[in-house]
């Protein structure tokens, strides 16, 4: 009796030891920038949620003004660079084949929908 718990006890170790080895000799190996789902993708919501939790922590003092600063140039970056994503996706590329007038002022205007965008998500939250 003793030596089927042994066995047993064996067997159950060893596949619990597979199964926390194997991964790190697995052959389909992703780069962890190609791992990205469809449920981890960043959208245009979030990152104004983000700059809206940003410009409360600057209030409540949490963090720097130099910080807010950076992060909020960041954030709306990202914001006007899907936003113009999308709206080349709309229109299938014609933003491209703009002059160079033509593109300052899209960005002008990216940047008041960003603007537009937050304000309506702070009347939302209160």
């Amino acid at each position: 009796m003793d030596y089927l718990f042994l066995i047993i006890g064996s067997l159950v170790i060893i596949t619990c030891f597979y199964f926390i080895i194997s991964p790190f000799f697995s052959s389909g190996e992703m780069p962890a920038g190609e791992m990205e789902t469809e449920g981890e993708k960043l959208t245009l919501e979030q990152v104004y949620s983000a700059v809206n939790e940003l410009e409360m922590d600057f209030l409540m003092k949490k963090i720097t003004s130099e910080d807010f600063e950076k992060l909020k140039e960041d954030y709306q970056l990202l914001a006007a660079e899907m936003l113009k994503d999308e709206t080349e996706g709309l229109k299938l590329g014609k933003a491209k084949h703009l002059p160079e007038g033509k593109k300052k002022i899209k960005d002008v205007e990216a940047e008041a929908e960003i603007l537009r965008e937050l304000k309506k998500l702070r009347q939302q939250k209160g």
